[in-house]
């Protein structure tokens, strides 16, 4: 079974000289067809550079997604899926959140990137935090993108704190507070007599600093989800054991607050590549996925009434979410959506479980028969990708380079990855053929990489230690 730690024979590609920055090549490009241009339609005028919309799944599994496609229940990832390619996206092992996450973003396996846990120690004391992304010991691509002069816009993205400088803006998953709360008082936080939300201030959580000032208003606690929005993963309105709801709460708060500022600033700065993480197909799934009969678990009518649609309506939920991204961009925009790993039963475990046996999963550290699984989901659409395309088993590894192959730039030999051109048309090849560079790792080491301290990390270790990551 291929894991992203064994690199993949390399495909074959055509070399040809390093790109120069973007907008360099551009303004040579313009000052060179001035002439030629001042006579042309517009219809003979030379396309734009293509753009790109990366969407983060955690947890994100075909396992949900084809019986709700079949059904006819997720329209627009349908859509997607018909009008482009798509497969299994096999993650590594262990199958674990950050380091998945930043070897989709840097295209090697985590022994080169530096995330290898969910916490770091601080030298010299017994204190651990959670990673931060100042510990990469790689760029990621919104590092490399920035360099070719593309614009870039990264929000929620794990881990992106403290938020690092690029060629457009970044809002670190650490921006939102409220990592753990069954009181809605978030750590990092309080309230005032007046009950005001009353965050406390540290750096890095936005990039540029001063856009923090732009996102705050978007922030939605636990607390703050209305009823009817709740209805939208619970719609039994007999339903009302906090509870039981509190997972679904708090990540959906995460979520509507990442997604609706990711999305009005993608409206307003308009970057090239825009990449946007939601975490709730991952927490819904841990918590209420044995409530599903379609999984073969038995469930009593009161609490399949109640729970057993949660998944699936959190699957509904994010496809809501890219379909008011796609309204904004367009047809003329790429889409790639991925996941980190996939979620599955264990079926084995299953067995022993229903015997009443003791059980503990691999990955989670819990007593139930459900966790993660190696196969992730990835879907590309756009101009010069293959329609209704079903792609051979690709890896995170090969997410990062096969977006800098469609955006022109060429992919690195020391990465881990390659190009997955089998997404690609084939007259698009011919004219964009697949490039490499020897390595985008000049200039020495990228800073201090000693993990950092943030009034968020009782807050993220509690959640970790509820899902059994972490002691």
């Amino acid at each position: 079974m291929p894991d992203v730690h064994r690199r993949r024979p390399p495909r074959a590609v055509r070399n040809r000289p390093t790109f120069a920055p973007i907008a360099a090549l551009t303004v040579a490009l313009l000052l060179s067809l001035l002439p030629a241009l001042a006579g042309c339609s517009n219809e003979e005028a030379p396309a734009e550079s293509p753009r790109l919309l990366l969407f983060g799944v955690d947890a994100g599994t075909w396992n949900i997604l084809t019986p709700m496609m079949q059904a006819g229940e997720l329209p627009t990832l349908t859509s997607l899926v018909n009008r482009g390619s798509y497969g299994i996206l096999k993650t590594g092992v262990p199958i674990q959140s950050p380091q998945m996450w930043t070897s989709i973003a840097t295209g090697v396996v985590p022994e080169k990137h530096g995330i290898t846990r969910f916490t770091a120690e601080i030298p010299g004391t017994d204190r651990e935090v959670p990673v931060t992304s100042n510990m990469r010991k790689v760029k990621a691509f919104w590092n490399i993108l920035s360099e070719a002069d593309v614009t870039v816009g990264i929000v929620g993205w794990w881990p992106s704190w403290p938020a690092e400088e690029v060629n457009g803006f970044v809002i670190a998953q650490r921006a939102w507070p409220v990592n753990w709360s069954r009181h809605g008082i978030p750590f990092g936080a309080a309230r005032d007599r007046s009950g005001r939300l009353m965050v406390e201030d540290f750096d890095g959580r936005t990039y540029p600093e001063e856009l923090y000032a732009d996102f705050e208003p978007f922030i939605v606690t636990e607390e703050d989800v209305t009823t009817s929005e709740l209805a939208l993963l619970f719609p039994d309105p007999s339903f009302t054991d906090p509870a039981k709801q509190f997972h679904a709460r708090w990540v959906f708060a995460k979520d509507k607050t990442f997604a609706d500022a990711g999305l009005a600033m993608l409206k307003r700065h308009k970057p090239d590549v825009f990449a946007v993480y939601l975490q709730g197909t991952d927490v819904v799934s841990h918590y209420y996925w044995g409530y599903q009969r379609q999984e073969g678990f038995t469930v009593s009518p009161a609490d399949e009434r109640l729970y057993g649609r949660v998944v699936r309506n959190y699957y509904r939920y994010v496809d809501g979410v890219i379909a008011a991204y796609l309204q904004e961009v367009g047809d003329e925009t790429a889409v790639m959506i991925v996941s980190d790993h996939g979620f599955e039963t264990k079926r084995d475990l299953k067995e022993r479980w229903e015997r009443g046996e003791k059980i503990r999963t691999v990955e989670g550290g819990k007593d139930v028969p459900w966790d993660h699984g190696v196969d992730g989901i990835f879907i590309m659409t756009g101009p010069g990708v293959r329609k209704d395309n079903r792609l051979p088993d690709t890896s995170v590894v090969d997410v990062t380079p096969t977006m800098l192959a469609y955006l022109g730039l060429p992919v690195a030999e020391d990465m881990d990855g390659t190009a997955t051109v089998e997404a690609f048309e084939a007259s698009f090849l011919d004219g964009n053929p697949v490039t490499t560079v020897a390595t985008y790792e000049t200039g020495g080491p990228q800073g201090d990489q000693t993990p950092m301290e943030s009034p968020m990390d009782e807050g993220i270790k509690e959640k970790l230690r509820a899902l059994g990551y972490i002691e």
